[in-house]
């Protein structure tokens, strides 16, 4: 969810979901899954930054050792394809050499995923390379399992999890989240996913991976639902109060082409906005006017694509109509 340094802006949407998460992780059951789903730009890094911070408590409270929660990308590395062994290796990482970033209060953070940055660069230092690299993917694993007990970890949070569906012809998402719940339950914790719709792969069609999920939707915001529209309002408001604008009026009256531009996620209305203002400076204008904000609008493939992720995600949050389970009952 993208915001200034110091001020996270705190719509519905976003307080629904980072709530929801909060309640789900206190609920610990070994082996546990919690997905937390949403269109890119959602806000789902800032809900894991809070949840990782609420979850972990104060530090000073932990024993030696101790580390309540790490985080880790999933990220298609193999030729864009998700690799397994490079996956647990960011695991074993975060355990022997924490990077604690997260702890730090949310307005001192310019990025909530700079500590996913800090670790890219530790994966590929030529010391961690000669020293894990080389070592077989179930050692690495049983490196993981044992550190984890040893610092009583409860949850691993795993950004970007659809890159998990990300695989060779003969390798199925569920299979790697069957793995990992089988090591979740064994060392007694719990994973929260966050992703974008199309990790929807890794529960579908897996009764044994349904009955450990829990789910976390960060919704959007829906101009056919008016409570939705109010609160966009209000949002791109907010987001368009860091701007200049030649009439006060504009954002209100423009609400469409905002919506447009973004299906209702925030992270999009901020990006539409700034568009506009690259726009103004470009054509040496003092304030945004409509005429900017028209050019920011973006091309038709990547508004039908962005409506498109939009209608998917809309799909998961529907449950079967009562028409489907009367079929299925016959």
């Amino acid at each position: 969810m993208a915001a200034n340094r110091s001020k996270i802006v705190l719509h519905p949407a976003f307080v629904r979901a980072r709530d929801d998460l909060a309640r789900a992780l206190q609920t610990q059951i070994d082996g546990q899954l919690i997905y937390i789903c949403g269109l890119s730009g959602s806000g789902k890094s800032e809900i894991r930054y809070a949840n990782m911070r609420s979850f972990a408590g104060d530090p000073t409270m932990w024993g030696a050792g101790e580390l309540p929660v790490i985080s880790v990308r999933a990220a298609p590395v193999n030729r864009s394809y998700f690799n397994t062994k490079e996956f647990i290796s960011r695991m074993y990482l975060e355990l022997a050499e924490p990077n604690l970033d997260w702890l730090r209060d949310r307005s001192t953070v310019d990025d909530p995923d700079r500590g996913h940055a800090f670790a890219e660069e530790r994966l590929r230092s030529q010391l961690w390379m000669a020293a894990y690299m080389k070592k077989p993917e179930h050692q690495i694993r049983t490196f993981v399992e044992r550190t984890a007990i040893a610092r009583h970890l409860r949850s691993i949070f795993v950004e970007e999890s659809a890159s998990l569906t990300y695989n060779f012809e003969r390798k199925s998402a569920c299979d790697h989240m069957v793995s990992y719940m089988v090591m979740a339950e064994e060392i007694k914790i719990s994973l929260a996913l966050f992703g974008v719709p199309k990790m929807a792969a890794l529960w579908e069609g897996n009764a044994e991976i349904l009955r450990r999920s829990r789910f976390v939707w960060v919704d959007r915001y829906r101009l056919d639902i008016s409570e939705d529209r109010r609160n966009f309002e209000r949002l791109a408001v907010s987001a368009a109060s860091q701007y200049r604008f030649a009439n006060k009026a504009l954002v209100g009256r423009a609400l469409d082409l905002a919506y447009a531009c973004s299906a209702g996620v925030f992270g999009e209305v901020l990006a539409y906005y700034r568009r506009a203002d690259d726009i103004r400076a470009s054509e040496g204008e003092f304030a945004i006017t409509k005429a900017h904000l028209e050019k920011a609008v973006s091309t038709e493939q990547v508004l039908n694509t962005l409506h498109r992720e939009a209608a998917i995600f809309d799909e998961l949050r529907k449950p079967a109509s009562s028409k489907f389970i009367g079929q299925m009952l016959r």
